[in-house]
C-alpha cells in the first residue's frame, strides 16, 4: 500500500543533521524510536487484518501526533517537517478511503 510505503521510507530515511547539539540527537533519536515501532506495528496490523483501513488510519494518526509533537520541539529539522507534510495527505487519504468504505457498507 502506496501510505505504508511511504510511511516506511520515511522511518528509513531520517538521520541527524551534522553538528547537532546533544539534547537534538537524543530528541531525534527517540522521535525515529517511536517511529520505528509504530511501523512494526503497521507492518502487524496489515498482516494481521489483511487490508484493515481502520487500524492502518489509527496507526497512522498516532505516527502524525507524534511527528507533529517532534516538529513543535525541533522546529529546524526541515527533512521531518516535509515528512509531517507527506504523513498529512497520507492520513487525509486514509480517512477518505475509510470514510468510503463505511458508505459503501451501509449502502
Amino acid at each position: 500500500m502506496k501510505v505504508w510505503a511511504c510511511l516506511l521510507a520515511g522511518l528509513i530515511a531520517g538521520s541527524t543533521t551534522p553538528g547537532a547539539v546533544a539534547r537534538d540527537e537524543h530528541d531525534r533519536g527517540a522521535y525515529n524510536n517511536k517511529m520505528a515501532l509504530l511501523g512494526f506495528l503497521l507492518e502487524s496490523a496489515q498482516q494481521r487484518a489483511g487490508r484493515d483501513v481502520q487500524t492502518l488510519c489509527l496507526l497512522m494518526s498516532i505516527s502524525n501526533d507524534v511527528t507533529e509533537r517532534y516538529v513543535a520541539t525541533n522546529p529546524g529539522d526541515m527533512q521531518v517537517q516535509q515528512r509531517l507534510m507527506a504523513m498529512r495527505q497520507d492520513l487525509r487519504a486514509c480517512l477518505a478511503n475509510q470514510a468510503e468504505a463505511h458508505a459503501w457498507a451501509d449502502s
